[in-house]
């Protein structure tokens, strides 16, 4: 009896050390077992960042940089054209201009034309059937300055070969005439438009459509004169490059 009391306290005293002893490590168990949670979503944590950052990076939109600067420019043109000022004449006209831009949409500039002008064959046809004699007013030369505004810029394909880059300007301006008819010089106004099409980053070929208004004296009296001009030529921006402010 003795013996089996003994046996009994030893075997009742086992599952007490392992109760002790066994129930640390189940409690152990739960914090380890929370410990990886919190890894696990430490671990996925990074992920969603990186994806939201993904995503992030995907809603950029990058603006491309303009191909052509003008700003701080001095653009120099050189053409030839023709008017109407009167249709008993033919005008025609070299001209050359200076202009400097403000900005990328703002410019001011000098004009200087010279005028080539020759009888029509309305002048000749009035002398040979009413044997009347027109009176003569032929342009000599125009000289003025203006502001310009770019409104419009683009660009278009050519052939699927190439972009060519393009702008659209408005222009208001002043100056003064000299033509045939009296001894003064005539104050001008003139508006006008024109486009420039970049054939490098330092040359255009341009067109202008001018709108040039003075008051010729006549003996009949004054009158208003139009003198639609239609010019094109080639343009040069000095300095020949330029650099961006900011990175590509």
């Amino acid at each position: 009896m003795k013996l089996l009391s003994r046996r009994m306290t030893t075997l009742f005293a086992g599952l007490s050390l392992c109760g002790l002893f066994g129930a640390p490590a189940a409690w152990a168990g739960e914090p380890a077992d929370a410990a990886t949670a919190g890894d696990a979503a430490a671990d996925a944590a990074p992920a969603e960042e990186a994806s939201a950052s993904l995503d992030d990076d995907a809603a950029v939109r990058v603006i491309q940089q303009r191909p052509i600067l003008k700003s701080m420019r001095f653009e120099l043109f050189v053409g030839g054209g023709i008017a109407s000022a009167d249709t008993m004449y033919r005008h025609t006209l070299a001209t050359a201009g200076g202009r400097f831009h403000i900005s990328e949409w703002i410019s001011i500039g000098a004009t200087y034309g010279h005028y080539f002008s020759d009888r029509s064959a309305l002048f000749d046809e009035v002398v040979d059937n009413f044997e009347l004699f027109p009176e003569r007013s032929q342009i000599q030369w125009y000289a003025g300055g203006d502001v310009s505004f770019v409104p419009l810029e683009g660009k278009f394909a050519v052939f699927n070969d190439g972009l060519v880059y393009f702008d659209l300007y408005l222009s208001i301006g002043g100056g003064v005439t000299d033509t045939t008819r009296g001894d003064g010089l005539k104050p001008t106004g003139m508006v006008g438009a024109g486009m420039r099409f970049f054939l490098t980053e330092w040359m255009t070929l341009s067109f202008e459509v001018r709108d040039q208004i003075f008051v010729e004296d006549f003996n009949a009296g004054s009158e208003l004169v139009n003198n639609i001009v239609g010019q094109a030529g080639l343009t040069f921006f000095l300095p020949f490059g330029f650099d961006y402010s900011l990175p590509r």
